[in-house]
């Protein structure tokens, strides 16, 4: 089994002249991206809701060219959980908003098992990519969030 967990600050002063994003703003964000990640994670290539029960849906997805099905659960501006129910990886992704001392952060948690390993090794490898790839698709969604709220607020104007 590969476990992972990071959490990332959402609005760094790196961030300086970027959109502050809010929980709220954030949340929706994890919202668009569940319902279609294209947008927001290069590795995805295709996102296809399947069957959609609102908070409960399963969504399939082209990953590094492998199709598979995740159900996807949201937690009203809390959580969103995909477990995977096809694919050469089984597990399960989590995506928590937290916040501390007034702080906004994002983890991102996944505990994974692979359906042909031949050991501790390989796992670990996955492990690295795994971990690599969901913190750079993090970065990418935190900055599609930041842009479509400034597409949202030059069409108001």
């Amino acid at each position: 089994m590969i476990n992972v967990s990071r959490r990332l600050k959402v609005n760094d002063s790196s961030d300086a002249g970027k959109a502050h994003l809010t929980r709220a703003q954030l949340w929706e964000g994890l919202v668009g991206k569940a319902r279609n990640a294209v947008p927001y994670v290069d590795a995805i290539t295709e996102c296809i809701i399947v069957e959609d029960k609102g908070e409960k849906f399963i969504r399939e997805i082209v990953l590094n060219n492998e199709r598979l099905q995740e159900l996807v659960t949201l937690t009203e501006e809390q959580s969103v959980e995909f477990v995977r129910l096809s694919g050469s990886a089984r597990g399960v992704i989590k995506n928590l908003i937290e916040e501390e001392a007034g702080v906004l952060y994002l983890r991102f948690v996944f505990d994974f098992s692979l359906d042909d390993s031949t050991g501790d090794e390989q796992e670990k490898v996955f492990a690295q990519n795994m971990e690599a790839s969901y913190l750079g698709a993090v970065h990418t969604t935190i900055n599609a969030i930041r842009r479509r709220l400034l597409e949202q607020a030059e069409i108001s104007n």
